[in-house]
């Protein structure tokens, strides 16, 4: 289940992924009050936008799937805690889903494990190419796996790549919680 917003944000980029989406862009920008990520992409678009926050609706074969959670979920949590989800899609243009989580809100989730997550989705298909900035409170880092493949730093198949990428990310990510005030 989504019980962080990394999950949420994951299950975005993972859908993009399913959709067919060769390049994805996933921008999150935090401060002490918001957490806020864009994922866009250039797949295939939403054939039916104004259905996608209806749980009882998916474009998933129904003997797999009845219902489609997981952007209904998305629109909940962050309506919850004063925070929004836009959609745009363009049909053979893609697709942008900017979620925004007011995280001084009582309901608000917790942010989960950003780097797990980022991680994940970089490793989940080697033909995908991400272009990822994250930001938080002014400090932040780029992850672009094309640049990776040109320097020829990019061997998704080796488990020694893998690891490197999990402790890159969790090092870059405690470096931007070492700047927070821990009050």
């Amino acid at each position: 289940m989504l019980r962080t917003i990394a999950d949420h944000l994951m299950d975005v980029a993972q859908n993009a992924v399913k959709a067919g989406a060769k390049n994805i862009k996933i921008e999150i920008e935090e401060t002490d009050e918001w957490f806020s990520f864009v994922v866009e992409d250039d797949g295939p678009g939403i054939e039916n936008p104004e259905r996608v926050f209806d749980p009882f609706f998916t474009t998933r074969d129904p003997r797999l799937r009845k219902v489609g959670l997981g952007l209904p979920f998305l629109k909940q949590a962050a309506e919850q805690t004063g925070g929004f989800v836009k959609l745009h899609t363009e049909r053979g243009k893609g697709t942008r889903v900017e979620a925004r989580f007011n995280l001084k809100s009582v309901d608000c989730q917790p942010v989960g494990d950003v780097a797990g997550a980022l991680a994940s989705l970089i490793l989940s298909d080697p033909d995908v190419n991400w272009y990822i900035i994250r930001k938080k409170n002014g400090d932040g880092y780029e992850i672009n796996t094309i640049e990776l493949k040109q320097k020829g730093l990019w061997d998704p198949e080796n488990p020694s790549f893998a690891a490197f990428l999990f402790e890159t990310l969790e090092s870059l990510e405690r470096e931007l919680k070492g700047g927070e005030n821990n009050e």
